[in-house]
């Protein structure tokens, strides 16, 4: 699996907002969107608020492809869903970690935002 350098992550990940657009099947992408983001353990991970209500999750669930971009980095990505409790708990952490005071922060890691997990692959070698 290709992972973060981490110079890459540590820039993609610091900011507040995280720029996504999912590809869709024609290979065009909607417009990117600003979410929040967290790194755990090298990884890089996003869930969606509104579920497949949202702009980008129902399209990122359909391609698992797509693009990000924050801190001066932008990358062709894959998105992979995750379903194991202890890297959620660590990604739950990392919300409250990141964006607390925010009142959204708690229900980050909250059902039913917290079952919206995707993991951010890199798909060039950093």
């Amino acid at each position: 699996m290709t992972m973060w350098n981490t110079d890459e992550l540590a820039r993609i990940s610091a900011p507040e907002m995280f720029d996504l657009s999912a590809e869709l099947p024609d290979g065009t992408a909607p417009k990117t969107v600003g979410i929040w983001a967290v790194a755990v353990d090298g990884r890089l991970f996003v869930r969606s608020y509104t579920g497949l209500t949202g702009k980008w999750y129902g399209p990122a669930l359909a391609s698992l492809r797509g693009r990000v971009s924050a801190g001066g980095v932008t990358k062709e990505v894959r998105f992979a869903p995750v379903t194991d409790e202890e890297t959620n708990a660590a990604i739950d952490q990392a919300y409250l970690d990141k964006y607390a005071p925010s009142p959204y922060a708690p229900e980050m890691g909250q059902e039913p935002v917290r079952s919206n997990t995707l993991e951010v692959i890199p798909l060039d070698p950093a």
